[in-house]
């Protein structure tokens, strides 16, 4: 067998959650499919993180464009011979000469109203119209979480047994107990001092960050001058989804340390008071679950899958309601029983992924 994977997520200097996924997937591989002959199509540059005897990578050009993937892919499958392929993303050619396997991890450009109005609606609608031919062509659809399932089958029309529930793991870099003199080294890197509360990912407008800094603008002053809220990641978008304009966030105990390497990411976790994730909708909410895996207590909004990924192991807060927010991450930063507690649980639940 030949497995083909689509690698383009990997790209220099950027770490998306994609790119994440897909390092997942190639390490699994490569520990335990010593009989899957696997084939990385990745850019000219792209830093593919796995190696194995039995892993390698084929070099695309750089000019990714709709042509590339529907004329010349299905050339490059042919060519190296590939009996499936699987793509991270809602990309695959309609005329594979091999099944494909595609993965939709959401439908948040239709799901989420910010998405969907005015100029957007346009993008919305080819987005709906593209999604459901591409899943009705692949072999099978895989998607992260039973919320995002039920979105499938109610957006695109689909069979439910065309549609797989695979939850995303964790690496075993997310582990409690990292040393505290490299935790310390990581979050002077970052210009982190002293406690704080930690978020992770982009700065769409579904993410809700105005919202958190908000809340936390709203604690009272002993509080934040206690503890300091670090917005991890870069306010890059896609698609029509530009990110919220960091000048916006920028409060007094607010900082913004920007792009995060991944091999500081558990420091990071580790070094947190707590996380905190106040998304509007998720189809998982994979920092809730590396948080987790790290010992680190999880404030989190009820919305989307989140619910499904933290169980009985965050502290629930209404995304829409400042006060809500503010209130959870003031419960969490005043009560030490409460954050051991939380963490106890992330602990276990993060085991059942």
């Amino acid at each position: 067998m030949i497995l083909a994977v689509d690698c383009r997520e990997f790209v220099p200097g950027r770490v998306t959650g994609i790119g994440r996924f897909l390092g997942g997937l190639l390490e699994e591989i490569a520990r335990s499919r010593p009989h899957v002959t696997t084939v990385a199509l990745a850019g000219e540059a792209a830093p593919v993180p796995v190696t194995a005897p039995h892993i390698r990578v084929h070099r695309l050009p750089g000019d990714l464009t709709l042509y590339w993937d529907q004329v010349l892919l299905p050339r490059v499958l042919r060519q190296i011979g590939a009996t499936a392929f699987f793509s991270p993303y809602y990309k695959a050619p309609l005329a594979a000469p091999c099944p494909t396997v595609v993965t939709i991890h959401d439908l948040i450009p239709l799901r989420f109203p910010a998405y969907t109005r005015g100029p957007w609606r346009l993008y919305a609608a080819a987005f709906r119209a593209w999604a459901a031919i591409l899943s009705r062509r692949a072999a099978a659809v895989i998607t992260d979480s039973a919320h995002s399932k039920t979105d499938l089958l109610a957006a695109l029309g689909l069979a439910t047994e065309r549609v797989h529930v695979i939850p995303i793991g964790v690496g075993e870099e997310f582990q409690p107990g990292l040393p505290a003199e490299a935790v310390a080294s990581a979050t002077a890197r970052y210009g982190i001092r002293g406690a704080y509360i930690l978020a992770v990912g982009n700065f769409l407008p579904h993410k809700n960050l105005p919202r958190l800094v908000a809340a936390y603008s709203a604690l009272p002053g002993t509080l934040r001058r206690r503890a300091s809220l670090v917005l991890a990641g870069t306010p890059a978008g896609h698609g029509p989804r530009y990110g919220v304009d960091r000048t916006t966030l920028v409060r007094p105990g607010v900082l913004l340390p920007g792009f995060i390497a991944p091999e500081d990411l558990p420091l990071l976790y580790a070094g947190a008071t707590a996380l905190v994730c106040p998304s509007l909708i998720e189809g998982f909410g994979l920092p809730v679950l590396e948080a987790m895996a790290c010992g680190t207590p999880v404030v989190c909004a009820r919305a989307g899958a989140l619910p499904e990924v933290a169980g009985d192991a965050a502290l629930y807060v209404d995304p829409a309601d400042v006060r809500s927010i503010a209130a959870g991450l003031e419960k969490v930063l005043e009560d030490e029983p409460l954050r051991r507690e939380l963490a106890s649980r992330g602990l276990a639940r993060a085991r059942l992924f």
